[in-house]
């Protein structure tokens, strides 16, 4: 007769269960029948049941944080950019009301954190890690590495539910381009969408679990903990942004300079003193200076054992009687968002100063809300301002105006004829050398109708820094209302390294000179 196993009688107590690396709220039961007694049956139904809780569970749980973390973030960082932002979005796009424009139903500020959001729908989130070690995805589950889900090739994250960086500058140039007003709001839509998105992936690279190769499958310590607070607690004292200078690099995990946002491939595993600097990947910051709840050395994890810091040996005790160990690249002993770890058991805090290379005898470490409080206050300052770099990255480049006016003269056309008014659209722009942007410079015009219509479209190659358009008179154009009009870059554009396929916008509102001809 055989002997039916539950998840209850394969792991045996909530210790041994977090001893593989799990969080289980399960009451255990720690007997065992005596029929698969000294057998291997046993390890190989845990086995099975690991493989199952995978398939079951990862897909929810693998979120870094919790939904309205994430939307949290994203308005935080939509605040520090608020001013530059809509600045750029009123006077260079032509959204006449910036962050609080009227597209799809919803505003730029709302659908980007909306994308912030969704990006944690059905199995996307199985794409959301990154070991900056390895440069490799969530392992145990085939996941796509961070990094390489967020600068997926138009339309190949999920068609029309695509929303990577490349489908971002996708649909930003169509918001730009498309023939009528409908088109345009529906990519503009896609296209504050798509950066919530990838804003949520730089996010969660600030979670430990994230970047140590841990699937969290039942629960995350951080992630909970998080749940209950507010991200504007964690800010007060300033935000951390990214050196600017990383963006001007080509990046050192993907060509694309926007990778180094993630990882710059510094941090070898070894050096862990190099990732406390401005000019390092998120991920890399965060795998070197924090544990997750399943990876602590000595727990006996069966996540990435292979991870070296923070490494127990250079822990040390917080003023006594804390029984916190702190992380002295952190700050000093007595500095509160150093606590890096809490020692259990029954033995003192003292006896870790006599030896701590071999911690695991003297007690467990584990991870409490007091440990969770200080790594938010690293954590979700980078957070923020990695996701703020997005945006000033993503809407960077200008074209100064040197001159726009419709010249509006009469025209005799004989004696027979009465004379009648001609107009012609001059614009004058700059590209600057700064930009070093080489690739499509095309230019439109809307009609009364907001129709926009491509009238010039050349091949840029940095040369002359100058194009003046002239165009004649349309006869959609209202006599003497002022005239929009559009230029688009599209191509390689820097500064310093150049990214690939980078779009800027320049609007403009040409109004009517009077320049009549002598009779």
């Amino acid at each position: 007769m055989g002997t039916v196993f539950s998840l209850i009688d394969l792991f045996p107590s909530r210790k041994v269960f977090h001893h593989y690396g799990f969080h289980s709220p399960f009451p255990l039961n720690t007997e065992v029948s005596p029929v698969c007694t000294g057998s291997l049956l046993l390890p190989l139904m845990k086995v099975l049941v690991l493989v199952v809780a995978f398939t079951l569970i990862i897909p929810a749980s693998s979120w870094a944080w919790e939904r309205n973390t994430h939307e949290e973030i994203t308005e935080q960082a939509i605040r520090i950019m608020e001013g530059d932002l809509n600045s750029y979005l009123m006077n260079n796009l032509g959204l006449e009301n910036g962050l609080n424009e009227s597209v799809m139903g919803s505003t730029p500020r709302m659908l980007m954190i909306q994308g912030s959001n969704t990006e944690d729908d059905g199995l996307r989130s199985l794409n959301h890690f990154h070991e900056p070690i390895t440069n490799s995805g969530l392992g145990i589950v085939g996941g796509t590495s961070a990094i390489e889900w967020s600068l997926k090739t138009i339309g190949a994250q999920a068609g029309e539910n695509s929303f990577s960086w490349n489908d971002a500058r996708e649909y930003f140039f169509k918001a730009l381009t498309s023939p009528t007003k409908a088109e345009r709001d529906e990519y503009w839509g896609k296209t504050f969408r798509a950066l919530g998105h990838v804003m949520h992936l730089l996010q969660d690279s600030a979670n430990p679990s994230h970047v140590r190769d841990d699937p969290h499958p039942f629960d995350d310590g951080l992630h909970d903990y998080m749940e209950r607070k507010s991200v504007g607690s964690y800010i007060g004292g300033g935000i951390f942004n990214p050196d600017p200078s990383m963006l001007e690099q080509s990046g050192a995990t993907r060509s694309e300079p926007f990778s180094n946002l993630f990882d710059r491939n510094v941090y070898s595993g070894s050096n862990p003193l190099a990732t406390l600097g401005a000019d390092i990947g998120v991920t890399e910051y965060t795998n070197a200076n924090f544990f997750s709840d399943d990876t602590i050395p000595g727990q006996g994890s069966i996540f990435n054992a292979g991870i070296t810091y923070p490494a127990v040996t250079e822990l040390v005790p917080a003023p006594i009687p804390s029984p916190y160990l702190t992380l002295p690249r952190l700050g000093s002993a007595a500095f509160s968002g150093a606590r890096t770890a809490k020692l259990t058991g029954n033995q003192a805090v003292a006896k870790f100063l006599l030896t701590n290379t071999n911690l695991d005898l003297l007690g467990q470490l584990q991870l409490d809300d007091v440990v969770y409080d200080a790594y938010s206050s690293h954590l979700i300052p980078r957070a923020v301002g990695y996701s703020a770099a997005v945006l000033n990255y993503f809407f960077r480049g200008d074209m100064p105006i040197l001159r726009q006016e419709y010249l509006v003269s009469e025209s005799d056309e004989g004696d027979e004829k009465p004379f009648r008014e001609v107009g012609t659209l001059d614009v004058s722009i700059e590209v600057p050398f700064s930009l070093g942007f080489q690739g499509e410079m095309l230019f439109y015009v809307e009609l009364s109708n907001g129709n926009r219509l491509e009238f010039d479209r050349l091949t840029w190659n940095g040369t002359n820094p100058v194009r003046a358009f002239n165009f004649p008179q349309v006869d959609d154009f209202v006599l003497f209302e002022p005239v929009r009009w559009y230029v688009v870059l599209k191509g390689a554009m820097g500064p310093g390294s150049q990214e690939p396929e980078a779009i800027v916008g320049k609007a403009g509102l040409a109004i009517w000179i009077v320049s009549p001809l002598p009779r």
